[in-house]
């Protein structure tokens, strides 16, 4: 009965390491796709985007995520490099986005942060805790 708890143990702090590898083996490669699906459907949702400035957002969302792909498989470059390039590929996309939208739009676009997304700190007030 002991030896049974110890392997019961020692599955349970293995399979937390062990799970995650395995399950980025089953992804598919073109998986970041979705991202920018998501990404330009949340913009869709927070700006109230017309499907004429959608029609012309999409390709730029597309190359964004091509420009980082591109990047991300980039093995010649360090990785702090690749954090300022990466700031880069987003302000220019951003700014291209930025042209597609009315004034307002764009106000609610720079509150969601670099380039438009949401996430850890983007678009929040900093005076809060």
């Amino acid at each position: 009965m002991k030896a049974f708890k110890y392997i019961l143990l020692a599955f349970a702090l293995i399979t937390p390491v062990v799970l995650p590898a395995v399950q980025a083996q089953d992804k598919p490669k073109g998986e970041g796709k979705g991202m920018r699906v998501d990404r330009l459907k949340m913009m869709q949702e927070e700006l109230a985007l017309t499907e004429d400035q959608v029609a012309k957002i999409k390709p730029i969302v597309a190359a964004e995520g091509k420009a980082m792909a591109a990047l991300r498989d980039d093995t010649s470059i360090a990785q702090e490099d690749k954090r300022g390039k990466v700031r880069e590929i987003r302000q220019a996309h951003a700014s291209q986005i930025r042209a597609v939208l009315t004034p307002e739009q764009q106000a609610k676009f720079d509150a969601m942060g670099p380039g438009g997304g949401k996430g850890k700190g983007k678009g929040k007030d900093k005076s809060q805790p």
